[in-house]
Formats: C-alpha cells, sequence, structure tokens
C-alpha cells in the first residue's frame, strides 16, 4: 500500500507537497482504523510528521466553521448565509452556520472538526442538532465534518433526518469553492483526499505581496502576509510561526518567532552554527529601506539563553548601505548575532525557486561572511 501511495502522491506530502526526499514521508488515516476506518488506499494518505502530527491534534472546530462558511459564499455568493446565528425566541442558542435559500427554505448546518465520530458521540449531536432544529422550525438539518464516518455511525445520522456533508460530499458539491478558499489546513486536507494537488500557493502569496502597497496603511496586512509566507516557506521542517512575542521585561517585541526543532539538513546546521534555536523574524512594510534602528531593535531581542541570535528583517527595499549593513556587521563581530535583511525580490526568489527558503538564505549567509 505504501508503494501505492508514494506513486499517487508523487513521494510528496499530500497536503504541503514536501518531497519525501527532504524528509521522510508517513502513511495517516483518514478515519482512523479503531474507530471504523478501513486498511485500504482510499483510507490513506501520505503525509510528512508535522501535517501528520497537526491532522491528528485538529484545528479548533472554529476554524473549520470559518472555512466552510467561506466555501459556501463563495459557491454561492447571493444566498443568505449567516455564521454563528442566533436562533430561537424563549430559549436561544448559537447556530454555526443558518442559511436561507432562495425558495427562503432553511438549512441548519452543525460543523464537528473530528475526522472520525464515535457512536456514542454521535447520540449527542444528534440530540444537539434536533434540539437546534425545534428552535428555528421547519428546516434541513446537515452535520459537516472534513473527514469520513462508518456506515453505522452516518446512518444514525440519516435516520433522524439529518443529512451528512462528510469530506466525500464537501469535495463533490463544493469543489468550486474550496478552491477559491483561502489556504488552510482544511483546504489541504480536502484537496489531498481528492487527490488532486492544490493550486499554485506560490504564486497566490507572490500576487499577494505585489498587491500590497508600502507604508503604513498596510502594515499590518504585510505582517499577516508574512506570516502565511514564512510558514509556507520554512515549515516543515521547522514549527509554525507564534505571532507577537515579548521577552521577559516586555520592552522587546517581535512579529514572530518560529522554532527550529530539525534534526538534519540545512535549518539543523543552522541551528548548531549559529544559535538559531528560534528563527526571530521582524516584518517592516516600509517605503524606505531600514535603517540602523530597525537592525537594534531585533538585535535586542536575540539573546543566547532566550531566542538565540539569529534574525531575519523581511523589508520591501531591503536596508541601507550605510547604517543597516555598519549595523548587522557590527552585532555579528561583537555579540555573534546574524541578522539579515531580505526584500521583495528575496521572497519572489524563494517562492519560485526550487531550493525554496533554504538555498536563498545559504546563499545570503555565505556571502555576508565572505564580506568580512
Amino acid at each position: 500500500m505504501r508503494a501505492n501511495l508514494i506513486a499517487k502522491y508523487n513521494n510528496k506530502c499530500a497536503m504541503c507537497s514536501i518531497s519525501g526526499e527532504q524528509i521522510p514521508l508517513e502513511m495517516a488515516s483518514i478515519t482512523p482504523l479503531h474507530q471504523g476506518g478501513s486498511l485500504t488506499e482510499e483510507n490513506f494518505l501520505l503525509l510528512c510528521p508535522n501535517c501528520h502530527r497537526y491532522m491528528d491534534m485538529g484545528p479548533k472546530e472554529i476554524e473549520f466553521v470559518n472555512f466552510l462558511y467561506q466555501v459556501l459564499k463563495e459557491t454561492s455568493p447571493n444566498q443568505n448565509i449567516q455564521l454563528e446565528a442566533i436562533i430561537g425566541d424563549t430559549q436561544r442558542a448559537r447556530a454555526d452556520i443558518l442559511i436561507e435559500d432562495s425558495r427562503k427554505e432553511k438549512i441548519l448546518i452543525e460543523c464537528k472538526s473530528n475526522k472520525a465520530i464515535t457512536r456514542s458521540h454521535s447520540s449527542k449531536i444528534v440530540e444537539q442538532i434536533l434540539e437546534y432544529g425545534k428552535l428555528i422550525g421547519e428546516c434541513k438539518k446537515v452535520l459537516a465534518i472534513p473527514g469520513r464516518l462508518p456506515n453505522e455511525i452516518k446512518q444514525n445520522f440519516e435516520s433522524n433526518d439529518i443529512e451528512v456533508w462528510d469530506a466525500d460530499y464537501l469535495i463533490k458539491n463544493f469543489k468550486a469553492g474550496i478552491q477559491k478558499a483561502d489556504s488552510s489546513y482544511f483546504k489541504m486536507l480536502l484537496t489531498a483526499i481528492a487527490g488532486e494537488e492544490e493550486g499554485s500557493r506560490d504564486q497566490d502569496l507572490l500576487g499577494k505581496l505585489k498587491a500590497c502597497n508600502p507604508g503604513r496603511k498596510d502594515c499590518y496586512i504585510y505582517q499577516s502576509l508574512i506570516g502565511e509566507i514564512i510558514e509556507e516557506l520554512f515549515c516543515p521542517p521547522l514549527d509554525k510561526p507564534i505571532q507577537e512575542v515579548s521577552d521577559f521585561t516586555k520592552s522587546n517585541r517581535r512579529d514572530f518567532i518560529v522554532p527550529n526543532y530539525a534534526i538534519e539538513g540545512f535549518w539543523s546546521f543552522l541551528r548548531e552554527k549559529y544559535s538559531a534555536d528560534y528563527v526571530v523574524v521582524d516584518a517592516k512594510n516600509y517605503s524606505r529601506k531600514v535603517k540602523k534602528s530597525d537592525v537594534l531593535q531585533i538585535a535586542n531581542y536575540l539573546k543566547p539563553h532566550g531566542a538565540g541570535l539569529f534574525g531575519i528583517i523581511f523589508s520591501r527595499n531591503g536596508g541601507d548601505s550605510a547604517g543597516c549593513l555598519h549595523t548587522i556587521r557590527e552585532q555579528w563581530m561583537v555579540h555573534q548575532k546574524l541578522i539579515l535583511v531580505l526584500d521583495d525580490t528575496d521572497v519572489e526568489n524563494m517562492l519560485l525557486s526550487s531550493g525554496g527558503a533554504a538555498d536563498l538564505i545559504g546563499a545570503k549567509i555565505e556571502e555576508f561572511r565572505l564580506s568580512m
């Protein structure tokens, strides 16, 4: 079976597309075997360890609710679709999604992010959905999940007049909406289950970068976008970025901290050689170039017994050749703090290069060291 999965997914992680030549890939069940999943190729994905771990942990349920809401809006933009709608009069509750279609018929959707649902859990969900249905009145009742249910449990819902929108139903009926939705765990999961490759995430991020205007007005858009870019480029093998972290004194705050637990390859080398236990990242949406003061800001956060000594400043136009470069050299020579400044061209090269971030960052470090 493993050989068939390797051939099916071209020896790449079905979710993030990292090659099995770079990191060992693992078989991951869509529906767990102990919850009725079959030992067949259709029930397994080929995943990298990070995606496999994230899939087993499962994101928060609200993330699936928001994802499905966006898919439905993309699919039927003219329908009245309410997110977390308040239902009922004398007794009230909050429905995940409530739709009123063109015929004024209502659809109540209860979302569960579990890949699988046990028999006892399913009975409680049935009770909840039926109770919500009474509060609304006449409506179609739906359970939406990003996985698959064993036939026995699925029949339990259907026998109570509850329609099941599982992964296969969502893929079949909302394929266009899934493709248009923002990139997320659930989009990658459903795309992987469908056995398709997601549209070029790199091109999507590059398009967003070019549409973001340098300057204060779009600074938060740029910061959020850099978070998406470093997650795309660095993870795996690095862990997901932690946003807006302060040190103990609260005086030094950085945009992202990326944990580096890599055990081999370029990032492992970076941790051992340059104390990159964490990659500290600042995002500067400046129309000007990075100056000395910007370098000192990130340098103040770098500590040998804290986040480590390696930082990256993402900025639209790079650093100036005077204060910025001089300060970066000084921080390296005096404090062994290595700070790189990457501009839009560097980001584009990382996104479009087959070597990704490691090749460009390695080349930047080599260029800097040889210039000393």
